[in-house]
């Protein structure tokens, strides 16, 4: 029993189109409003932002930075997780 079309695979590519139209509209959004920051920033005003927020900005740019460059996270130590050799 299929609950939703859930199980078609052309209902699955339709929402993988969906959520990557999002997904993409989010990060213009999200481009848009580190620009306002940065123009802040350059032209002395106060960002407004709490700690969670600036902690939040700083986890989201290195998970980017990390996914970008293929590299692993580190653990909770700092050092990178270890792999299995193959």
């Amino acid at each position: 029993m299929s609950t939703l079309g859930l199980d078609d695979p052309d209902s699955l590519i339709e929402m993988r189109r969906r959520h990557l139209a999002i997904a993409l509209r989010m990060q213009k959004l999200a481009c848009i409003a580190l620009a306002e920051l940065e123009a802040k920033v350059v032209s002395g005003q106060k960002l407004d932002m709490s700690a969670a927020d600036a902690r939040t900005l700083l986890d989201a740019g290195a998970k980017l930075e990390r996914d970008a460059t293929g590299k692993k996270e580190p653990d909770d130590d700092g050092a990178p997780k270890a792999t299995k050799p193959n």
